[in-house]
């Protein structure tokens, strides 16, 4: 065979390997070509303390994959790499598969090559890139143990390795470095062998996502020239892709923020609202608070929420509580049913109930030290027909440099 023809040859086979990704890349290589793309999530709550830390891959231009349950109970988030930041925002849940994509604004970095459908197989090597205990870009290998769930929304792929907390959102690449699946640890075991959630479903995020916001009622599409929606509307009950949108405002600065509390899944007669952040019933009693996302109106709110259907004007009762996240102070108020009114919420007018509460917050509430109040006083319109609050008002002194004065208002619930 002539120096030609062995060359040939040579230019042959490896155009093939190179059209059949049979090029298995030494680990240093890999983790250099993919790392880039795998960044650290750190979630914040409304008082911008941090929570929890998981992982994201780029798979567009400005779009990340995550899991899910890495941005539960979270107020905001933000992606991290070396010492760069960039907030993101939540664009499209598919909480079933615990798969969640993310936008970031003027975010170039290049996305990873996602694999080929079925190539997932047992046996075969894999690496894992992310942020377990949030050290930021750790390489680990793997090897897949197991493809579980057939062809099922549930299918995942099993994997030796054992994920640590904070590896959640990370990638999954076989030796060609392409993405395998997206890690996930949510509700394993200690020393439980970790999973992924294939990378297939990926490019389907944001139809099934939108196919959950379609999972509500049908009810009159609202233009300029068709006004407000009728109260029908704004009553129904609330269904898994709806949301409450309030405005916040803190009074002393005049700053406003969009709140969101965003129906994940109504289960029986609960409603849970922003990754399980927020639990109802069914008539807007509260379960539960554990990310306070509307500041104060969540980081205070006595057990059963603010208000309930059976008010009315004159009565009067005793609160002594420990809130339930936030600072989780001690409360010791007093609330009177002060008025009936009509307010108008989305082009609605809905009959409210005033309730005024005034008392004080014990910081030092359990820690042995001798408690110090300080003054607290706030005003709730609860609507019976919504069966929640529409709008809340709330002070708190907590002496002469440090107050907080705020309010919160339904602006319209989305359908």
């Amino acid at each position: 065979m002539t120096p030609a023809s062995i060359g040939r040859t040579a230019a042959f086979l490896a155009a093939a390997c190179a059209a059949s990704g049979a090029f298995a890349l030494e680990p240093d290589v890999l983790f250099a070509r993919v790392s880039p793309a795998v960044w650290t999530v750190r979630t914040l709550d409304a008082q911008e303390r941090p929570l929890r830390t998981g992982s994201a891959v780029v798979i567009a231009p400005g779009r990340l994959v995550t899991a899910c349950h890495v941005l539960a109970k979270a107020a905001s988030f933000v992606i991290r790499q070396d010492n760069v930041t960039y907030g993101a925002t939540l664009e499209h849940p598919d909480v079933e598969r615990d798969l969640c994509q993310i936008r970031v604004a003027n975010f170039n970095a290049a996305p990873v090559p996602l694999a080929p459908a079925g190539a997932a197989r047992v046996g075969q090597k894999a690496y894992l890139v992310g942020s377990p205990r949030g050290v930021e870009n750790t390489l680990g290998e793997t090897m897949l143990t197991g493809l579980r769930g057939e062809d099922g929304d549930d299918r995942q792929l099993q994997l030796a390795a054992v994920l640590a907390a904070g590896a959640s959102g990370g990638g999954l690449f076989d030796a060609e470095g392409r993405l395998l699946g997206i890690t996930s640890a949510a509700g394993r075991d200690p020393g439980a062998p970790g999973f992924a959630v294939p990378a297939d479903f990926v490019p389907e995020i944001p139809a099934r996502a939108q196919a959950a916001l379609a999972q509500r009622p049908r009810g009159v599409v609202r233009t300029a020239a068709a006004g407000a929606a009728p109260a029908s509307a704004l009553t129904a009950p609330l269904r898994p892709g709806d949301g409450l949108e309030f405005q916040r405002v803190d009074c002393l600065t005049g700053n406003r923020s969009t709140v969101v509390y965003r129906v994940d899944r109504v289960t029986g007669d609960e409603v849970i609202f922003n990754m399980g952040g927020r639990v109802e019933k069914t008539d807007g009693r509260v379960v539960s608070v554990t990310s306070p996302a509307g500041g104060t109106y969540d980081a205070s709110s006595p057990p059963g929420g603010w208000g309930r259907k059976d008010l009315k004007p004159g009565m009067r009762w005793h609160l002594d509580y420990v809130a339930a996240t936030g600072d989780k102070w001690r409360h010791e108020l007093d609330a009177t049913v002060v008025a009936e009114r009509t307010m108008r919420i989305d082009g609605v007018d809905l009959n409210v109930v005033q309730i005024d509460y005034a008392g004080w917050i014990y910081a030092s509430y359990g820690t042995g030290a001798s408690p110090v109040g300080t003054p607290f006083k706030a005003s709730a319109w609860y609507a019976r027909d919504l069966g929640r609050v529409v709008r809340f008002e709330a002070e708190h002194r907590r002496g002469n440099s440090s107050s907080s004065n705020e309010a919160l208002e339904l602006v319209r619930v989305l359908r």
